[in-house]
C-alpha cells in the first residue's frame, strides 16, 4: 500500500502519484481495487497536432512567398512537418510515455541538422530550418502535454526546462551571426515564451510538484 506524506492518506493499487496533491506516494504498490479505466485523449491529440503541422506550413510558405515570392523552401518544410506527423502518430500510438520519445526523436534531428551545417556551411539550415525545428519540438511537447496530462508523464518539470533551452536556440543562432533572416528566429522565441506562459497558467500545480521534485525544495 502506498501513502501520501502531504495528504496523510493510505493508497491501494498502483498508483505512483497522489490523485488528490500530486506528489509522489511512497511505499510498495498493491493489486488495484477498481479496473483501470484510461480515458482515450490520443484522437483529439492527433487532430491538434495535424492542425499545428499544417498552420505551420501555411504560415511558413505565407512569409516565404512575401520575401522571395516563391515556395523554394516551403515544399520541403511541407514534406518535412508531414513526415514529422506519422512519426509522431507512431510514437503516440506505440509507446507509452509519447513525451519522453518525442523529445529523444526531436533532439536527434537536432543534432543532425547541426551536423549537416557543420559539414555544409549552408546558412539556410540555420536561417530556417533549424528556427523552424525547434518551434515545432516546443508546440508538439506543449500540447501534448495539455492534452495528455495524466499521471503516466514522467519528468514533466524536466521537460518543460529543456524546451524552454530549446526555445533559445534560434536567439543564439542570431547572436553568433548564422542567420540572414532574423525575424523568424524572433517569431519562434516569442511563441515559445508564450506557450510557456500558457503552460504555467494550464498546468502550473503539476509543474510546481516537478519543480520541488527538481530542486528539492
Amino acid at each position: 500500500m502506498r501513502r501520501c506524506k502531504k495528504c496523510d492518506i493510505e493508497f491501494n493499487g498502483d498508483l505512483k502519484y497522489c490523485p488528490l496533491c500530486q506528489a509522489e506516494l511512497e511505499g510498495r504498490k498493491s493489486e488495484n481495487v477498481f479496473p483501470v479505466i484510461k480515458k482515450e485523449k490520443k484522437g483529439l491529440l492527433h487532430k491538434v497536432l495535424l492542425f499545428i503541422s499544417l498552420s505551420i506550413a501555411i504560415l511558413f510558405s505565407f512569409i516565404e512567398y512575401n520575401i522571395t515570392q516563391a515556395f523554394s523552401i516551403s515544399k520541403f518544410v511541407w514534406l518535412g512537418l508531414i513526415t514529422n506527423y506519422i512519426l509522431i502518430r507512431f510514437i503516440l500510438k506505440n509507446y507509452k510515455n509519447p513525451i519522453k520519445m518525442m523529445n529523444k526523436y526531436f533532439w536527434i534531428i537536432l543534432i543532425l541538422f547541426f551536423i549537416w551545417f557543420f559539414v555544409i556551411r549552408n546558412l539556410i539550415i540555420t536561417t530556417y530550418l533549424i528556427p523552424i525545428l525547434c518551434f515545432i519540438i516546443f508546440a508538439f511537447n506543449s500540447i501534448t502535454i495539455i492534452v495528455l496530462r495524466d499521471n503516466y508523464i514522467i519528468k514533466f518539470g524536466k521537460t518543460i526546462i529543456l524546451d524552454c533551452f530549446i526555445g533559445l536556440i534560434p536567439l543564439l543562432l542570431v547572436f553568433l551571426n548564422l542567420s540572414t533572416f532574423e525575424l523568424l528566429s524572433y517569431i519562434c522565441a516569442v511563441v515559445d515564451l508564450l506557450i510557456f506562459l500558457g503552460l504555467i497558467i494550464f498546468c502550473r500545480d503539476n509543474i510546481l510538484e516537478e519543480f520541488k521534485k527538481i530542486f528539492n525544495f
